[in-house]
């Protein structure tokens, strides 16, 4: 009995000693896996973070410029993109500790990385997405790789032997003997580049990404076209979702489950004089009644479904838009260049703005030449902190949303003669209430401007805070669904046949106006709406215009420049319109009346000193395009183009309630 008695009460004690061990093999594993670092940055580290931030430090300052270089050239490589001399992926613990997190690290193949860029958190905070070029790759193009936070399972998962690479032939490429012709297959397998990932989902099983798969050198320039793309968190099933023949660039899944990211407004079409069609601005000769857009502006994109709009279209570049904690948008903007879409010199100096979500200061395809908009209420965008805490001035980039209500940045000073040292940039942490000092914002204090990490041989930046996101739920709003039996024929205004995949575009009611109450609406006297709807009944017919991509397929010339030409009309009843189009092809349109013109009309908001706006119907801010074999849907037809109702912009970063 006293035998049974001991032997049955000694199992918990030995289970608690069993879990007490384990506990104990489990911290020591997690501390001796936990690298504590490189002594020697540790010198770097100035200020401790709030939680752990992943950022790039590259010998060039490459990844702050959102357009692609200008000349791809066909002498093989061709121009490199984005790309500098060295980069490292690295990690600033909370503890002050910076570890290296890809420099000599072996990828299964045996290669090693020798420049990374535009990193990404998982909404878990345990996995990081980034672009990064192999070590004696001398094709120089970036793919997207993943790593866990902790260092570990480096993989690969775009360009692999499986990835088909381009949609179409590339720009021809010649041998190092400027006279081969590198094969058909191995320049789409080779000529693109990946960058700019982004997870979709918590469980990373889809991720977004900017890619120059899509061939083409945009209109009246050299610059590689960039556009957004998905696929399977294993790099299969990618497709376009945009369709920019310039850059799309900096895309971010904000906590709505919105796709944020810059668009550089670039279509260099106008409106005839006589008003009666769009052409290309080298055709008119000066004689047009419009100006072509050139300008960076944010826009949203739904991850599951089609709704495209505007987040941020303000009178300055909006570059790298990141949702803040405080519910406004943070992006970069260039301070000493013009305010056009072009950044051609690595030394600009810049600086950082938020913005409500929403805001409407610009739509430059629809405003008619020389004409202005009003005078708009002054308090919609705030600066951020122009100087240090020693009083110099600041070029201050990509910034993003830290917990609680902070917001991560990369700053230098700046020299004499506008100089920004690229070494000289360096990781800050400021507060994210940048109200206080309006559009004088100058001073640290204002802030609370922390200097956090400098490594003086690098371009510390692309900070990315490391923790759990609350993000919300879409599983159950509805794909785009395919369109069955659809044609593969369209019988063209002119009357020739375009065979090719088509989509339908619908438009319940286009004198709807869903921005009526979005920032940027009121004049400084307070009236509104600025940005108005065309009067009802004005449209009678909506023309469509296609800007076909550059071919690269014929053996003597190298670029066949893409045309452009009018598509189609579609009469407008009762206020809606919906019909068959080219699936795929950058796509803008226009609102025609019954006299055969493009409508104009002025809308009655006056400002202070009585100026009112006047636009044409006419959306060309930016290219759209539909999915081959699927529906697109659309609402209102108004200057500010496509974006949600005020109520609807519910962008601010939130924390996880149930993170770990």
């Amino acid at each position: 009995m006293c035998f049974s008695f001991v032997r049955k009460n000694r199992w918990p004690v030995v289970l608690s000693g069993l879990f007490g061990i384990a506990l104990g093999l489990s911290v020591w594993w997690l501390v001796a896996k936990r690298d504590s670092g490189d002594p020697r940055l540790r010198a770097f580290v100035y200020h401790l973070p709030p939680v752990p931030v992943v950022f790039t430090s590259r010998t060039e300052p490459c990844s702050l410029l959102a357009a692609a270089p200008e000349a791809t050239g066909y002498t093989y490589p061709g121009t490199r993109l984005w790309a500098a001399r060295e980069g490292r992926l690295r990690l600033l613990t909370e503890d002050g500790n910076v570890i290296e997190l890809t420099w000599g690290k072996k990828l299964p193949d045996g290669q090693t990385l020798i420049d990374v860029m535009s990193p990404c958190v998982s909404p878990d905070g345990r996995r990081i997405l980034f672009a990064g070029r192999k070590g004696g790759d001398d094709h120089g193009h970036f793919r997207l790789y993943e790593i866990g936070i902790d260092g570990s399972g480096l993989q690969q998962l775009t360009g692999g032997p499986e990835d088909a690479g381009c949609t179409a032939l590339p720009p021809m490429r010649f041998g190092p003997d400027g006279q081969s012709l590198l094969p058909p297959d191995e320049r789409r397998r080779i000529d693109y580049d990946d960058v700019d990932p982004v997870y979709l989902n918590t469980s990373g099983h889809a991720i977004a990404f900017v890619s120059s798969r899509i061939p083409d050198l945009g209109r009246n320039h050299s610059r590689r076209a960039t556009t957004l793309w998905i696929m399977n968190g294993d790099g299969s099933q990618k497709k376009p979702i945009t369709a920019n023949r310039n850059n799309d660039r900096w895309p971010c899944l904000m906590a709505s489950n919105y796709l944020a990211f810059s668009l550089w407004s670039r279509n260099p079409t106008v409106i005839a004089a006589d008003e009666r069609s769009v052409v290309p601005v080298t055709e008119v000769d000066g004689a047009s009644v419009t100006k072509p857009p050139d300008i960076w502006m944010a826009a949203f994109r739904q991850t599951i479904g089609s709704q495209f709009g505007a987040l941020v279209k303000a009178r300055v570049p909006v570059w790298r838009p990141r949702p803040l904690f405080n519910g406004r948008i943070a992006f970069m903007t260039c301070s000493t260049a013009s305010h056009e879409g072009n950044q051609s010199d690595n030394q600009l100096v810049y600086e950082v703005m938020q913005a409500p979500p929403g805001l409407i200061e610009n739509v430059p395809s629809a405003l008619p030449a020389g004409k202005k908009l009003p005078r708009q209420r002054s308090n919609n965008l705030y600066y951020g902190p122009r100087r240090d805490s020693e009083g110099r001035r600041l070029s201050v980039v990509t910034p993003g949303p830290c917990p609680d209500h902070f917001v991560l940045l990369s700053a230098a000073p700046v020299k004499n003669q506008n100089i920004v040292r690229p070494g000289d940039y360096a990781l800050y942490l400021a507060d994210d209430d940048w109200s206080k000092g309006a559009e004088t914002f100058s001073s640290a204090e204002n802030a609370n401007l922390r200097l956090l990490f400098d490594d003086p041989d690098y371009v510390d930046s692309e900070p990315v805070a490391v923790y759990v996101r609350a993000i919300d739920d879409w599983s159950n709003v509805p794909k785009a669904r395919p369109i069955r039996d659809a044609p593969n024929r369209l019988k063209m205004t002119d009357g020739e046949v375009y065979q090719g995949p088509l989509g339908q575009v619908f438009n319940a009611d286009i004198y709807a106006n869903e921005v009526r109450q979005v920032p940027g609406q009121w004049t400084d006297k307070g009236e509104h709406p600025i940005f108005d709807r065309p009067p009802v009944g004005s449209i009678e017919k909506i023309r469509f215009y296609a800007s076909f991509r550059d071919r690269f397929d014929d053996p003597v010339r190298p670029r066949i420049p893409g045309i452009w030409r009018e598509i189609i009309e579609q009469p407008v009843k009762e206020g809606a319109f919906g019909g068959w189009l080219p699936a795929g092809i950058p796509l803008v349109l226009a609102g025609v009346g019954a006299d055969g013109r493009i409508v104009r009309w002025q809308t009655p908001a006056a400002d202070s000193e009585g100026q009112s706006a006047t636009f044409y119907a006419y959306a060309g801010d930016h290219y759209s395009s539909i999915p081959p074999q699927e529906g697109v849907f659309c609402i209102g037809c108004h200057p500010g183009h496509s974006t949600l109702a005020s109520s609807e912009h519910r962008h601010a970063e939130r924390l996880n309630p149930n993170r770990r």
